[in-house]
């Protein structure tokens, strides 16, 4: 307390700390896990009373039905039937900790038996080793097969692109081959890969050379020098293809295609068919 020459009094006051608790500090209340898992069986109960309820009321309407409709010789069997039935006998609560320790039980039952039939099943296979080896063996002979018909069904596209890598030029297998004739090899030089194809003592060639040739220069630069006059021309699906009685020609794609044979070995239906294949 102070005093001024005016005669007013000042009062100063502590503060002190306020007794008000502080939400910051103070703990939520929980619930203790045995409330919760009184609770939960609780709960259980409840749907299980609520179930047996609802199937005994499904149960008495059913009877009802079945007595209306029933003689009265049999509904007088039915009711001593059920008078002398003995009472069901309440569901047992199976609490968490023991499904907990069945489902432990029956896991580990499940272990301790598999090691006991093991030498079971084994002492039976014996019994059809011959037959598995057998098995075994056939299908690893169809594989085998199998592998070699696909190796032998993709090898010429296979070589073919391996000629065309080295020459460096978009070569391609006639997906058309003459009847009796097969393929006998396939060669390649700078910017040019010859397919061969045999039958028997005859055989023809197909050359596949990078071109910028259109069927004018080709017929000016190539077949005018080469054939002379013995050719006839023909026009099939876009291309122009000069024929002679040994060989013909004809481009397509910035490639120039030259087929060799002998004499009168292919007929010209089979020329086109195999130039059109390309």
């Amino acid at each position: 307390m102070n005093k001024s020459g005016s005669g007013t009094i000042t009062v100063h006051r502590k503060v002190g700390a306020s007794t008000t608790l502080n939400r910051k500090y103070v703990q939520r209340p929980t619930a203790s896990k045995v409330s919760r898992e009184r609770i939960a069986e609780e709960y259980r109960a409840e749907q299980l009373q609520r179930r047996q309820a609802l199937a005994n009321k499904i149960n008495r309407e059913n009877a009802e039905r079945r007595a209306t409709a029933q003689h009265p010789t049999q509904e007088a069997a039915n009711t001593t039937i059920r008078t002398r039935r003995a009472p069901a006998e309440p569901i047992k609560k199976v609490s968490a900790s023991e499904l907990k320790d069945a489902a432990i039980k029956k896991a580990l039952s499940s272990v301790e038996k598999a090691p006991a039939e093991e030498p079971k099943a084994m002492k039976a296979s014996p019994k059809f080793g011959f037959w598995r080896i057998l098995l075994a063996l056939g299908c690893a002979t169809a594989s085998i097969a199998a592998i070699v018909y696909l190796v032998n069904l993709n090898m010429p596209d296979f070589s073919l692109r391996v000629a065309a890598m080295q020459t460096g030029i978009e070569a391609s297998y006639p997906s058309y081959t003459p009847a009796g004739y097969s393929l006998n090899g396939i060669t390649s030089e700078k910017n040019k890969v010859t397919i061969i194809f045999k039958n028997g003592e005859q055989t023809f060639s197909l050359d596949e050379e990078k071109s910028s040739w259109d069927s004018t220069t080709l017929l000016n630069n190539y077949i005018k020098p080469e054939y002379k006059e013995e050719y006839s021309t023909v026009r099939e699906h876009g291309l122009t293809i000069y024929i002679t009685s040994s060989s013909a020609a004809w481009v397509n794609g910035g490639v120039a295609y030259k087929l060799t044979f002998d004499e009168n070995a292919l007929t010209k239906n089979q020329i086109i068919s195999l130039a059109t294949s390309l």
